[in-house]
């Protein structure tokens, strides 16, 4: 599938690249040229001397994000304005990346944005996000290391390809320092948990002929429990022991009757009401908000000069960080109505059961992570003084994840005796059980009874990626008064993961783990390919740039290759006026798991039981990107931007819908005009449901089917007050609104134009984002403020208010050697917007935290 003709791009190339080699170049202006402070921005691999182009691209530096109260580089890009999406992580711990922080730009997705690690891919999470996409984690970043992030808004895959659809994010290491930096951070909140500790290690040494620059960062955090927000985890108490007896001749309906002693057996309270008696208690105190983290980063990067132009490098980042969640106690429940029959198959008892394992306290999920990400390389200019460079990286990810778990034929044996399989009555589908002790459904378990019933599930995932690429550029050839400046690539890529769990997680056959299931996973890809950019000066005041890129994928997919190209126009009608605008085509590549994933499943409610697997036949997600924008700098010390925006995806992928599959299999079954006049659709649904004892068993697969369309603005603006008495002041704000979005679920479907008001749409309409930073002598203070929008409430029609935190900063320096610094984040200690909805943690997680108000003092020491 290709996004432009393949033939009259590849003649664009290929002309472009004739006239390149023809031209001769003029020695005199090449050295000047190189003679000039000339730096690539993120969006375009062009060297260029003004920081603002026809892209839209905004850079926080390290020193800012420490000074804006940020504790990681996640924590640092969360709180960008076009990040606007819903992101699931560490708060919902009964997740698929409960140990991961992940960030939704443009709320498109976690992963489609592409991430670089100084201009060069990273390893993907190893786990996908929800079981089905590739996206980067970025706890494993140490602020240390930073010197700058570069965030730009848009798609831009005619420069580094697959991915870059809602935008690029490209995180710039430290390059040179001839000082060493030792600080050290403690950091707690107010209401318990998240007590932390950072130490830094940061400095260089410069010698003849080599650059060394190092950086150790070392790390550890205490979990917040539950038990540590007291207003979430005993805001209600919920139901941990109960027993419906359907024998009852009262009701059968009704909770069969339950005792105090029975309840404080299990450290339970005891309740009874209308649907009558059972167990409560507050099980929610167990599970973590944030996780309890540990970790170590290593960095280094050392060049050595060879000659007067060129330099080798080698870049080698190490790390390992060990990490703890739970979704609290374990919980064990009948899975639909159960049949006791006695000795003579009679029935003697139909009842549902349920309880938490209070006697079981070790729920943790022990989270082990570890990689590297290595780069090595070869740079300088050529006798044509052209910038080249030859790169070789590998980054690689492995986690394991280790818990406890209830087997399953283990626990049905224990509690209620023999399993006879699945039977129905009256179309109901109820499990079947002889040889019972029912008096095992009353009492606590003994630590040797819970030995029985229960193992450590240990899954092990990876992922790496290797990349080898070639980049040239520099001036062209003369056009007017100006040169053509161009940036050439070619790369060639493998990626590749792996999946391996449990074989318990895979089984279907009753002898799995209780409420687990997974998808394991294996595949590699490799592609291709080459891009070329270049750069018109039409005018004095008129830049044209114009980008194409080929890239060819060699898997088992049906995406083959993609064309893409980007359009950008610069007019500088003065020197304090920019006006600006981009068009571009942008692709991504399916996600691995879903072309790979094996055979997993699911239940869906008690009677649909869903099997999933990844598909070939997937193809490239596509879309375009617009944008258009002023930036007007009418003074040094003053600078407003706005920039419109406008991004179309199609074919984005979406999993069938198993409930559907089985509302369409009973239309087939039970309406003979609707299976007459739909031939072909019933005997493809034929082929993927089947029904036996009241189970119906759907097959569900990856398809591309799903539409998105988005409009918006993001708004710039700072402004530094220089004073001679009372110091310097800067102020500096950003918002993004999103001004209209559509989205289709799936093909043939209606398409919402106001999805933007949706109530199922759980993205922010707006973000904004502020600061004050006032310098004085020795010292310096920084106010942030950060501003969630409006979002849909899960449990009215009506929308949560906007959510604003602030983060207060204040650091002095003792001396040129030495300084402190304290932080408080969220000064207000702003509460997340509680709802009732009845399901924990009681607040939209994706977007609030409940950390609550948090404080850290740092000490820095300079030689």
């Amino acid at each position: 599938m290709s996004i432009i003709h393949p033939k009259s791009r590849m003649a664009i190339l290929v002309a472009t690249a004739i006239a390149c080699q023809f031209s001769t170049t003029n020695v005199t202006a090449a050295e000047n040229s190189a003679n000039k402070d000339k730096i690539i921005i993120t969006g375009s691999r062009i060297k260029r001397t003004e920081v603002e182009g026809a892209a839209t691209v905004i850079s926080i530096t390290s020193e800012e994000m420490q000074q804006q109260g940020f504790n990681t580089l996640y924590e640092a890009l969360s709180s960008v304005t076009s990040a606007t999406g819903s992101v699931v992580g560490e708060q919902f711990s009964n997740g698929f990346q409960p140990n991961a922080q992940a960030v939704n730009f443009r709320g498109l997705g976690a992963g489609r944005t592409l991430y670089l690690l100084d201009g060069k891919r990273i390893a993907d999470y190893p786990s996908p996000y929800n079981g089905q996409s590739n996206f980067v984690n970025l706890s494993h970043i140490p602020l240390a290391m930073v010197e700058r992030v570069e965030i730009m808004s848009g798609g831009a895959s005619a420069i580094y390809g697959s991915d870059a659809m809602a935008g690029v994010v490209n995180i710039i290491t430290r390059k040179s320092l001839d000082t060493t930096t030792l600080s050290y951070r403690y950091g707690d909140t107010k209401r318990g948990g998240a007590e932390s500790h950072r130490l830094q290690w940061y400095g260089g040494k410069q010698g003849e002929g080599f650059d060394n620059l190092w950086s150790f960062e070392l790390k550890q955090k205490d979990a917040v429990l539950g038990s540590d927000r007291k207003y979430l985890s005993e805001r209600e108490p919920q139901f941990a022991y109960g027993f419906y007896n359907y024998f009852d001749p009262a009701d059968p309906q009704r909770l069969q009757e339950t005792t105090p002693e029975i309840c404080a057996s299990f450290e339970f309270q005891y309740q009874s009401d209308d649907n009558g008696s059972f167990c409560q208690d507050y099980v929610h105190r167990t599970k973590t908000l944030a996780n309890e983290r540990e970790g170590w980063n290593l960095f280094d990067r050392i060049t050595f000069e060879q000659g007067d132009y060129n330099e080798l490098y080698l870049e080698l980042h190490l790390w390992q960080q060990d990490a703890a969640s739970s979704s609290g106690p374990l919980y064990f429940q009948t899975e639909r109505p159960t049949v006791v029959l006695d000795a003579q198959d009679n029935i003697t008892g139909i009842f549902e059961y349920g309880r938490y394992l209070s006697e079981f306290k070790d729920t943790d999920v022990d989270h082990k992570e570890y990689g590297a990400d290595i780069q090595i390389g070869f740079k300088g200019f050529t006798e044509t003084y052209h910038d080249y460079e030859i790169s070789l990286t590998h980054s690689f990810q492995n986690s394991e994840d280790s818990l406890f778990l209830l087997k399953e034929e283990a626990a049905r044996a224990f509690f209620f005796g023999n399993y006879l399989g699945v039977n129905s009555i009256n179309n109901v589908p109820v499990d079947v059980y002889n040889e019972s002790d029912m008096t095992q459904l009353f009492r606590p378990l003994t630590e040797q009874e819970l030995a029985t019933i229960l193992g450590e599930d240990l899954s092990k995932k990876d992922s790496s990626i290797s990349t080898a690429s070639f980049t040239l550029s520099g001036d062209m050839f003369q056009f007017g008064k100006d040169r053509v400046q161009f940036a050439a690539i070619v790369e060639a890529s493998k990626k590749s993961y792996e999946i391996d769990l449990h074989p318990r997680t895979l089984n279907n056959t009753g002898e799995g783990w209780v409420d687990r299931t997974g998808t394991e996973g294996k595949g590699s890809r490799t592609s291709y390919g080459a891009g070329l950019e270049t750069l018109w000066p039409l005018t004095d005041n008129l830049k044209l740039t114009l980008a194409g890129r080929y890239d060819k994928y060699d898997d088992s997919t049906a995406v083959d290759d993609a064309w893409t190209y980007n359009v950008g126009l610069e007019y500088r009608p003065t020197e304090q006026l920019l006006l600006r605008a981009t068009s571009s085509t942008n692709f991504r590549a399916p996600d691995m798991h879903l072309v790979y994933a094996a055979e997993g499943g699911a239940y869906y409610g008690s009677d649909v039981y869903a099997t999933t697997r990844g598909s070939l036949e997937l193809e490239e997600e596509t879309g375009t990107s617009h944008t258009l924008g002023v930036v007007y700098e009418p003074l040094e010390s003053l600078s407003v931007s706005v920039d419109f925006y406008q991004l179309e995806l199609d074919g984005l992928v979406e999993f069938e819908n198993p409930i559907a599959l089985r509302n369409d299999y009973v239309l087939c079954e039970t309406d003979a005009d609707f299976a007459a006049n739909n031939p072909d659709f019933c005997l493809m649904v034929g082929d993927r449901v089947t029904y036996a004892n009241g189970i119906f068993n759907v097959e569900t697969y990856p398809v591309n089917t799903a539409y998105q369309k988005q409009f918006g603005v993001d708004t710039s603006f700072r402004y530094i007050l220089a004073t001679n008495d009372i110091g310097t002041f800067t102020f500096t704000a950003n918002h993004t609104n999103v001004l209209k979005s559509e989205k289709q679920p799936f093909v043939g479907a209606e398409i919402d134009t106001n999805w933007r008001n949706n109530r199922l749409n759980n993205n922010l309409r707006s973000r904004f984002r502020s600061t004050v930073n006032w310098s004085l002598d020795d010292w310096r203070v920084t106010l942030l403020s950060n501003r969630l929008g409006t979002i849909s409430s899960f449990d009215s029609s009506e929308r949560l208010d906007s959510w604003t935190t602030y983060n207060l900063t204040a650091g002095y320096f003792i001396n040129n050697e030495f300084s402190v610094e304290v932080i408080i984040n969220n000064l207000t200690d702003e509460y997340p917007r509680i709802e009732n909805t009845g399901s924990w943690p009681y607040f939209n997680h994706q977007h609030y935290n409940a950390l609550g108000r948090s404080w850290s003092v740092e000490g820095r020491y300079t030689f």
